[in-house]
């Protein structure tokens, strides 16, 4: 006879204890070990003396745990030592090789060029590349954003403990591969089979479903299913590993093993799950989920939902201490928190989805500055498809390709309803509502006030805490702001009007390409996807009132068409005449239909919150020469921005304006010395000098002679300083100039 399932929830809280305090450590937060403190408080009160006795010795094997996780340091510069490359890690993009590796200080990330084609196919085969490498090149550590809310590539590598980055330049010798049986090596030798077996997206596919492989290959539809709130379904819901474990369960079963017989095997297979499928925080919060439920079961034991989480996520802690600092853990116990507090509702599954994905939005806000519309619908509907069609489809055509590689009739076929699932999850998903960058600390007790209000049925409560009061803080903290975006060596600059009632861009930045050859050739994202895109979408921008382009050059308008895809552009103003550019000319071509075009006019003002001046020129053919210049002013400073224009360019426009006084001066051409002419620096007489260059770039911008030109300006650097904001405050009637980067200010 089971025994009765008791509601303390003791687990629970005292996981609460164990997360709060260790997250506090690493967080330095003050303010999580104020709640650890009070919950281990209230067991104290309670006198609880066996739980308290347990919160102890829990914090110092977690203190223990900690101290064994620490990761040693090496000084960035000049590198030459051995690196043991993890051969399930290893990502090839065109001639692009990373991997992590463990060096004699910790866990690093190898990336080297590929030479040849030749060594290419070398690298594909992973598992012949488990063993240690001598190298020579140089280290970096990881760097700090340089714009506001961008990915912080520093955290994201301190959240997995990796120490920095080994730039390999040559490969001075190597160890024979290790001959020893290693799940690593298995797995490597999976990726690599898929890959070589199967094209492109059903590869793809297979090996993110499957074995929790995610390379160059699946990020071209990661944005898709991100947009539409389907990305769970890949990265932290685990659902692949209880498909296995059900079909593990039901052979041996049929075999006739009880559960008793059944622990071993099913703790071999668990180890094996965890290695194969790459051991990422889904799969270790399945595992454990499912091996807590078939102890419980087989000792006749009865535990509440929150308790069974609540010894999840301690088990969790001990197997990586650091689980609360990485999205895809906050977002996988997040999601299964909600589902066990939802289940006391009672209300139907449909509606629990739709519940679900509203009550995580204020955390999911917080992480990507958008909210799915639709997620808790598609939720609904592909789950069931992805659980008994998807799911069983790869693990079929997994076999099957393997043993017999020739059945090209059905790889056409799985290919052919992948396309499909794209084409319809593509249609019907993808809108999303822009909330912006919340934080951390209101994201949280939003979801928090949300998930009370959900348990006493007050939908429009809980409707109102987890996307109004977000919606509502984010755009009313918004002030007037002239933003510089730091898109490396290009132009790109944010003009926000209070509360962003009006949104002007002016440039988008651009990367450059170089021929090579189809073996080298990289999958890229548009730079504005690290850079611009998640500044104004973390702003709250939900539309663009105005991008003006004011040149043909890619490192200005090279990203435009990726930044009307993800944020609706309603007018794009261009020079008269820049369509002779062939670049404006392919953008006009492929034009969203809800973006107008207007051809500017000297001495046109666009704008009512904002008002933008056209300068110059009339007309043109969207060269450096004719690149348009405006003139706007935010409180009580006047802004000139000049795209690429040159000497000659900037001598006309104090003639043609000889009155022109500027305070703030984005310098032409990146701070090159086609710019910038100390006659027009004389004319202006600006207090600040803007360049907007890259770092380390081959041009040298910005030159010498340009900097001497400024020598009684204050010259700020996107290169040096990251993003540069001049914000203006209304009520204090005062500009607040802040950079990114803590740089000293000549």
């Amino acid at each position: 006879m089971h025994n009765q399932q008791k509601r303390t929830d003791s687990f629970l809280f005292l996981s609460i204890i164990f997360a709060c305090s260790v997250t506090a450590y690493y967080r330095q937060s003050i303010l999580l070990g104020l709640i650890a403190l009070y919950y281990f408080g209230m067991l104290v009160l309670k006198r609880q003396a066996f739980l308290c006795m347990i919160c102890f010795v829990g914090l110092l094997l977690l203190s223990v745990r900690v101290s064994l996780s620490r990761t040693g340091n090496i000084q960035e510069g000049e590198y030459q030592g051995v690196v043991n490359v993890l051969p399930d890690t290893i990502k090839i993009n065109g001639d692009l090789l990373t991997f992590e590796a463990k060096s004699s200080a910790g866990k690093v990330i190898g990336r080297y060029t590929i030479s040849s084609e030749t060594e290419k196919q070398q690298w594909q085969n992973r598992s012949d590349w488990g063993r240690k490498l001598l190298v020579k090149g140089f280290f970096s550590l990881p760097e700090k954003p340089r714009n506001r809310h961008g990915f912080d590539y520093s955290a994201y590598l301190a959240s997995r403990s990796i120490i920095g980055t080994v730039h390999i330049e040559q490969m001075v010798g190597m160890e024979e591969a290790d001959a020893g049986f290693s799940l690593a090596k298995v797995r490597a030798d999976v990726i690599s089979s898929v890959q070589r077996i199967f094209p492109e997206r059903s590869a793809a596919y297979i090996n993110a479903l499957l074995f929790g492989f995610k390379d160059h290959g699946f990020q071209e539809v990661r944005q898709m299913y991100r947009a539409s709130g389907l990305l769970h379904f890949f990265t932290i819901s685990g659902m692949h590993v209880v498909l296995f474990f059900k079909w593990f369960r039901g052979c041996f079963c049929r075999l006739g093993f009880t559960q008793k017989e059944m622990l071993l095997p099913m703790g071999v297979f668990f180890l094996v799950v965890i290695g194969i499928c790459g051991g990422g925080i889904s799969v270790w919060r399945a595992v454990l989920a499912l091996s807590v439920t078939q102890v419980t079961t087989l000792y006749q034991q009865r535990l509440s939902a929150s308790d069974h989480y609540g010894i999840v996520l301690t088990a969790l802690l001990f197997v990586d201490p650091k689980v609360l600092l990485q999205t895809s853990g906050q977002l996988s116990l997040l999601m299964t928190f909600l589902i066990v507090m939802q289940r006391p509702i009672g209300l139907t599954w449909f509606w629990r989805c739709q519940f679900l994905t509203v009550l995580a939005a204020p955390v999911i806000a917080s992480l990507f500055y958008e909210f799915p519309l639709f997620g808790g619908f598609l939720t609904f509907v592909f789950l069931p498809f992805f659980q008994m069609v998807l799911l069983p489809a790869c693990f079929l055509m997994f076999v099957t390709g393997t043993l017999f590689p020739t059945i090209s009739g059905l790889i056409a076929l799985f290919e052919g309803l992948l396309l499909l699932m794209e084409v319809v999850v593509g249609a019907v998903g993808g809108v999303s509502i822009t909330v912006g960058a919340v934080p951390a600390g209101l994201a949280g007790s939003c979801c928090l006030f949300s998930m009370l209000f959900y348990q006493k049925k007050r939908w429009l409560l809980v409707i109102c805490f987890s996307l109004v009061v977000p919606i509502v803080f984010q755009q009313n903290r918004v002030l007037s702001t002239i933003s510089y975006v730091d898109v490396g060596q290009g132009d790109s600059i944010v003009l926000q009007a209070e509360k962003n009632r009006e949104v002007y861009v002016i440039d988008t930045g651009g990367s450059l390409s170089f021929p090579k050859e189809n073996w080298q050739e990289r999958k890229r994202q548009a730079a504005a996807e690290s850079t611009l895109i998640p500044f104004l979408k973390g702003e709250g921008v939900s539309k663009i009132t105005g991008l003006f382009l004011t040149h043909g050059d890619t490192d200005h308008m090279g990203d435009a068409l990726a930044l009307m895809k993800a944020i609706p552009v309603e007018t794009l103003y261009l020079v008269p005449g820049s369509e002779q550019d062939h670049r404006i000319a392919k953008l006009l071509n492929e034009l969203p239909k809800q973006t107008s075009v207007v051809w500017t006019t000297v001495g046109q003002v666009v704008g009512d919150f904002l008002q933008l001046q056209v300068l110059a020129p009339e007309s043109g053919a969207g060269q450096n020469e004719d690149s348009l210049v405006i003139k706007t002013k935010v409180g009580d400073k006047t802004f000139l921005f000049t795209g690429d224009l040159e000497q000659a360019g900037e001598k006309k426009l104090i003639h043609d304006y000889p009155n022109l006084k500027v305070d703030v001066l984005k310098l032409g051409h990146h701070g090159s010395r086609t710019s910038t002419a100390p006659e027009f620096v004389a004319a202006i007489d600006p207090q600040f000098g803007i360049v907007s260059s890259g770092r380390n770039n081959r041009y040298g911008h910005p030159h010498e002679e340009v900097l001497e030109t400024l020598v009684n300006q204050t010259v700020l650097r996107t290169d040096q300083q990251g993003m540069i904001q001049f914000i203006w405050s209304e009520k204090q009637q005062s500009f607040l100039i802040k950079t990114l980067l803590d740089y000293p200010i000549d």
